[in-house]
């Protein structure tokens, strides 16, 4: 799994807050309690620290591209799908995050860090058990 593919398991996720410095690190914090449920202790979304970023933007659909970290999470962020790996693209609702960085590392909102595969794990188990109603009611 590449560094950026993580983001497509934070489908419905409400991103918090952002704080940091471009170029610098940033750190994320996404809502996304029924994911975050999948793991132990209480919290209700995810870390992610982007390390060596030179680019953090958001462009909102038919708006200039917004690079102020405070006012892009002010914006209450909804985050769709990962468009693009290179460049890493993330769709959102209204509009598309645009990021670079050299790494980057995710964890828990309380801290414990977990693996992008235990979050696509975590991912899987979900929408396979969302899923199952409809497929019995059809």
């Amino acid at each position: 799994m590449s560094d950026s593919e993580f983001w497509k398991y934070l489908h419905d996720g409400s991103i918090e807050r952002i704080d940091g410095a471009v170029p610098g690190t940033v750190e994320v914090v996404v809502s996304i309690p029924y994911l975050r449920e999948r793991f132990a202790g209480e919290g209700a979304g995810f870390r992610i620290t982007l390390f060596d970023c030179t680019r953090f933007e958001y462009e909102a659909y038919g708006e200039p591209v917004c690079r102020d970290l405070a006012d892009i999470a002010r914006r209450d962020l909804e985050l769709l799908s990962l468009g693009s790996c290179l460049p890493i693209v993330v769709n959102c609702v209204m509009g598309r995050l645009s990021l670079e960085y050299s790494a980057s590392s995710l964890a828990l909102d309380t801290g414990e860090p977990i693996s992008a595969s235990q979050l696509a794990k975590a991912s899987a188990g979900y929408w396979e058990e969302w899923s199952k109603p409809s497929r019995s009611e059809a």
